[in-house]
Parts: structure tokens; sequence; C-alpha cells
């Protein structure tokens, strides 16, 4: 007899990465967050949108704020939630944001949310698809976030740390998965090759020769890498 819904297995494996009670302490000590951001909380809600927690939201902007970054480049956009935390570190020192999105209904969207938060000038939106479009960038960048197909972050890594300029800042989003990188207990068939995938990039990104990597399990897992000339021995 099935005892567990496919809900049920995704609670539990959610609550793998961070307790519940841990989560939501948290939130309750968060700075508050604008209407504007509470809306696109509750359209990703219903719409079954993904975009980062709003306490992984608040560390990317904590490391833009302090890294000082002015050169921002995310890979996937979604509605722009992860775009609009990242701009109130940037854009007050005159910085600019280019984002890319391969879904066109959550590209507009995102414009929309850019429209409203009054930003929509200072960032650059580029609609298709990161396997082509990261190739055709030049950078440098101070800072680069990765939350795309998390099958594909193994294979963009080498051009990301190529497009950052020394010191710069590299984070991923969901390294974890949801715990199943971590546990093994994966909810899907179709999600064995990601959790691979990531498992990957993970080892490649600890281990890379111009990079210092923290893993942080907030969320869903984060991993914040930065560009040095050598590593530290």
């Amino acid at each position: 007899m099935r005892i567990r819904t496919n809900r049920v297995r995704r609670q539990v494996l959610v609550g793998f990465v961070v307790q519940d009670k841990v989560r939501d302490y948290i939130r309750t000590i968060l700075p508050e967050r604008e209407e504007l951001f509470l809306n696109m909380e509750q359209e990703a809600r219903e719409k079954m949108v993904p975009i980062v927690e709003p306490e992984v939201g608040h560390l990317l902007y904590w490391l833009a704020m302090t890294k000082g970054s002015v050169r921002v480049l995310e890979v996937g956009t979604a509605i722009g939630y992860s775009t609009l935390w990242l701009s109130k570190a940037v854009l007050p020192r005159g910085g600019r944001i280019t984002t890319m999105e391969i879904n066109g209904p959550r590209a507009e969207a995102a414009k929309k949310n850019f429209k409203k938060a009054g930003v929509h000038e200072q960032i650059e939106l580029i609609f298709g698809d990161a396997r082509e479009l990261l190739y055709q960038l030049t950078g440098p960048y101070d800072f680069i976030f990765l939350d795309a197909a998390k099958g594909k972050y193994v294979e963009f890594l080498d051009k990301c740390v190529d497009l950052l300029e020394p010191g710069g800042v590299l984070v991923a989003e969901d390294v974890f998965m949801r715990g199943m990188v971590i546990s093994g207990d994966i909810d899907k068939r179709r999600n064995k090759t990601a959790v691979a995938r990531l498992r990957s990039y993970l080892k490649a990104v600890t281990e890379h020769p111009l990079l210092e990597t923290v893993l942080i399990p907030l969320g869903d897992g984060v991993s914040v890498s930065t560009k040095c000339n050598l590593r530290f021995k």
C-alpha cells in the first residue's frame, strides 16, 4: 500500500535541506518587503512559477551590496523576482543588470514588473536560450546569478568563469534541488539526470582552480563562489 503522495514526498525532500521551523523563523525577521515583491510571490504560488525564496532574495541583495556590484548577469529571469532583489543593491549606484529568459510569457511578465518598479530602463532582458545567448556575451561582469535549468549549470560553468572579473561573485541557486542531490531520493525519473549534473557542478565549482566556493543550506541550497587568481591552499 502506498502511503506517501507526491506532495508529501516533496515536503519531506524540501525539509531535508532547511527545517521548516528554521525557514519560518528567518522569514519572521527579514525586513518588510515592498508590495510588488509580495504580489510577485503570490503570483508565483498561484501560477507555479519557480522563484527564489525571500531569504535567498535577501542573500542576493546582501551579496551584491557588500560586493559593490555594478555589472550583473542573471541567467534565468522567470517573472523578475530575483532580478528586482539584485536591482535594490545594484541600480542605486548606477549599475546595470542583464538577464535572460527562455519562456515568453514569463519574460513579458518580468518586463511588466520591471516597469512597475520603475527600473526597466536599467535592466536589459534578453529573450532566448541561454545555451546560445551566454556564449554571445563578452563581459566582464562582477556578479553572475545562475538560476536556469539545473542540468545546464555544469555546462555553463566555464563560460561564467570566463565572463566573471577577478574578485567577482558567481551564485548558483537550487543546487540541492529540494534535497534530492543530498539524499538521492529522487521524486521523478526525469529529475535523475538533473541531480547527477548538479552533483557534477558542485564537484567542479568546489574544485575549480580559479574559484573559492561555499555552499549555503538556504532555500533549496545556494553555492557562492569568488573568482581568484589562485586558490588558497
